[in-house]
C-alpha cells in the first residue's frame, strides 16, 4: 500500500515539474489554432512530415524548395528582445520586419516549436489580397 502511494506521489511530482518546464504558448488567432489542431490530428510533426492535400489547400500551404516541404506564410508577432536569427534557428525565414511584427515563412513541421519559443507571441496566416470590383457610374 505504501509502495503504491509513494509511486503515485513520485509520478505526480515528476509530471508537475515537467509541466512547469514546458513553455507556455500564447493563444493564437482562430485560424492558426485550427491549423495546429489539424496538423496534430495528422500526426505532425516528425522530420519530413507532409500534411494532407486537403489541409494544404484549406490553409494555403505552399511547397517550397530546397526539399519541397510545406510552408505556412503569415505575420509573426514577437517580443522586442527576439532577433531574426532566433526565429531562423527554428526553421522560419523572416521577411519584412516592422518593429515587432514580421512576415515569415515557416515549415509546418516547425510551427508548433516556433509558437512555443520564448518571445514569440502570435502567428497569423497570411491571406491573398484581392481587389474589389469597381462599379462604374
Amino acid at each position: 500500500m505504501q509502495h503504491r502511494m509513494l509511486t503515485a506521489t513520485i509520478a505526480f511530482l515528476l509530471a508537475a515539474s515537467c509541466a512547469a518546464r514546458l513553455p507556455e504558448r500564447h493563444p493564437q488567432p482562430p485560424e492558426t489554432e485550427r491549423l495546429l489542431r489539424d496538423l496534430r490530428s495528422e500526426g505532425c510533426c516528425p522530420p519530413g512530415f507532409a500534411p494532407s492535400l486537403e489541409v494544404a489547400q484549406r490553409y494555403r500551404l505552399r511547397r517550397l524548395p530546397p526539399d519541397s516541404s510545406y510552408w505556412a506564410s503569415g505575420f509573426l508577432s514577437v517580443a522586442k528582445s527576439v532577433r531574426p536569427s532566433d526565429v531562423a534557428k527554428l526553421g522560419a525565414a523572416v521577411g519584412t520586419q516592422i518593429d515587432t511584427l514580421w512576415t515569415v515563412h515557416v515549415p509546418v513541421q516547425h510551427l508548433p516549436a516556433l509558437l512555443s519559443a520564448e518571445g514569440v507571441k502570435t502567428f497569423e496566416l497570411g491571406k491573398k489580397a484581392a481587389p474589389k470590383a469597381v462599379r462604374r457610374k
